[in-house]
């Protein structure tokens, strides 16, 4: 069992982390769908484990039903961490740090079709909430013996794998894990950080680039109209 706990561990922390570093040494695209899909595969392969290992396995995943207080600590979460992830960006940009990495990352994630965004923001939502809450913590809170490890050694890892991201987006990834994870911690419910991510990301990645295509939309008609009565 004990072998068996260390390989999901590896799995968990460390195959996200090597995908990340293979895309990145051979100029892959992270965003395609062969990424995408193998973290499905390590989500698939930690979750074998843990069915194959003993009850309290998955009692430490996470994996029981969703109750009302879960999904009102879920609804708090996003809350803080779509408001923290505001102020943060915003004080950032006030004292002049700027991302390029996070700039062509946006730019590239906008730009893909919106049915395939929605498919990243799922993937993500499931994927790395197995993984890095469910597995890592949760789990690995009994392989270490400490609850703090299994936090900390979680939330830098997750940090660490979007390190391609740029260091003013690491700065939101970190508070946006650091949240999600204490989420993990007081509910034990894997399916009240998947909604808390899921929202999250949504919010980012599919609800932000409407807004701002209305937007230019709607500059691009008062210029026009402007134009027109000059």
């Amino acid at each position: 069992m004990t072998a068996m706990l260390g390989i999901g561990l590896a799995v968990s922390l460390g195959g996200p982390l090597l995908l990340v570093l293979a895309t990145k040494r051979f100029s892959l695209d992270s965003m395609l769908l062969p990424s995408r899909l193998l973290l499905w595969v390590l989500a698939a392969v930690v979750l074998a484990l843990a069915v194959r290992g003993d009850a309290t396995w998955r009692l430490h995943l996470g994996l029981g039903p969703l109750e009302w207080p879960d999904l009102l600590d879920a609804v708090a979460a996003i809350g803080v961490m779509l408001g923290g992830a505001v102020v943060l960006q915003l004080l950032l940009k006030k004292l002049g740090f700027k991302s390029t990495a996070a700039s062509e990352l946006q730019k590239k994630l906008f730009g893909l079709p919106a049915p395939y965004r929605l498919f990243i923001v799922v993937t993500a939502a499931i994927t790395e909430e197995i993984l890095y809450r469910g597995f890592a913590i949760g789990i690995g809170r009994q392989v270490w013996g400490s609850l703090s490890v299994a936090f900390v050694v979680s939330l830098l890892v997750f940090v660490g794998a979007h390190f391609t991201h740029g260091a003013r987006a690491l700065v939101t990834v970190f508070w946006v894990s650091l949240v999600m994870s204490l989420l993990f911690v007081m509910t034990n419910s894997l399916l009240a950080c998947m909604l808390a991510h899921f929202v999250v990301d949504a919010f980012a990645i599919l609800l932000v680039p409407r807004l701002m295509a209305r937007d230019r939309a709607r500059s691009a008609a008062q210029a026009a109209e402007a134009k027109y009565q000059a």
